[in-house]
């Protein structure tokens, strides 16, 4: 499966699975743009969950990952009641942010669409970016 992103890794660090519903469908009958980044950020939360790192956890640790950066690419409609699988990867990692990639696959097969998201390390006091703690560069390896 081809995807426009380059991952460091050619197995994917998770994966997610979901069916469309009718509230992701638009009005010319697939999914949503911002739907999709809603369920790419579903996988993310099922990722964490996986390794008891929640966002609420985190919500109460002394740092945030806020998405700093999204993008997305469309290579193939998705229709209501199709079975999706998300695969994450991990693309980068730097002292202070990584990017995860997912690729949006559907029961053919296909890469319907691909996806990034960039997370920067925010100390939750002061506001300032600070290294990303050793568990989450762990977690993304």
């Amino acid at each position: 499966m081809a995807s426009s992103h380059s991952n460091t890794q050619s197995v994917p660090l998770f994966k997610y699975e979901f069916t469309t519903r009718i509230h992701d469908i638009d009005a010319a009958g697939v999914v949503f743009f911002a739907r999709n980044l809603y369920h790419v950020h579903d996988a993310y939360e099922a990722f964490l969950n996986q390794h008891e790192q929640s966002i609420a956890t985190m919500l109460k640790s002394d740092f945030i990952l806020p998405i700093s950066h999204t993008e997305a690419y469309f290579k193939a409609p998705v229709f209501l009641n199709e079975t999706i699988t998300i695969e994450i990867f991990t693309k980068e990692i730097k002292e202070d942010e990584f990017i995860l990639n997912y690729q949006f696959i559907n029961q053919s097969e296909r890469v319907c669409t691909t996806a990034s998201t960039h997370h920067v390390c925010i100390d939750k006091l002061t506001q300032e970016i600070k290294k990303l703690p050793d568990f989450i560069r762990t977690l993304l390896k």
